[in-house]
């Protein structure tokens, strides 16, 4: 039997372009929107904004749709970045799949976890202590099953425009962090 390939999806911010294969153009497996959430609830209570711009303070979801184009079931692995001035707002990483694990990054996607953890000094004294959300880089889901061809995962999160890393003026950031 064939050994089943582990795909690796890395995503930018913006949609993956179409790829053309064979003379034909084609989708690229992976889509990525973004839907100012503010905005469009402003819309929705009658009061719309008159330009597209994003603003301080406000919300933007991140959708990842993944479509298996292989003939053989996968097990990907869905990763955004956090773009600079974004922060990524707690507990919204979701996906209807119970076999995604969502994991973080707080050090620009070299190592995720669940829970990722710093290490600063706090009254001269080195802590390890959870990292704050708004220090998060990348979001990334591991699913656990497989992927049949054709079929779509699809995973979310909401970031906040304009947040900057939390900080904490009792710590100070010592060797650096850790993600495991």
């Amino acid at each position: 039997m064939k050994s089943i390939v582990r795909l690796l999806v890395l995503v930018a911010l913006a949609a993956a372009p179409a790829v053309a294969q064979q003379g034909t153009q084609q989708q690229s497996p992976l889509q990525v929107t973004a839907v100012n959430r503010t905005a469009a609830q402003l819309a929705a209570r009658g009061t719309p904004r008159g330009d597209q711009q994003v603003r301080q303070g406000d919300v933007v979801r991140y959708r990842l749709a993944f479509t298996n184009p292989q003939r053989t079931p996968v097990r990907p692995v869905l990763s955004n970045p956090i773009a600079p001035g974004m922060a990524f707002v707690p507990g919204s990483a979701r996906t209807a799949r119970t076999d995604a694990r969502a994991e973080y990054s707080i050090d620009g996607g070299r190592t995720f976890s669940a829970q990722p953890m710093e290490t600063v000094v706090v009254n001269g004294r080195s802590v390890t202590r959870a990292a704050a959300p708004e220090k998060y880089t990348h979001v990334r889901w591991t699913v656990g099953g497989f992927v049949a061809p054709g079929a779509t995962v699809v995973a979310e999160f909401d970031v906040r425009f304009g947040a900057s890393a939390a900080t904490d003026n009792t710590a100070s950031p010592a060797a650096g962090p850790s993600g495991r």
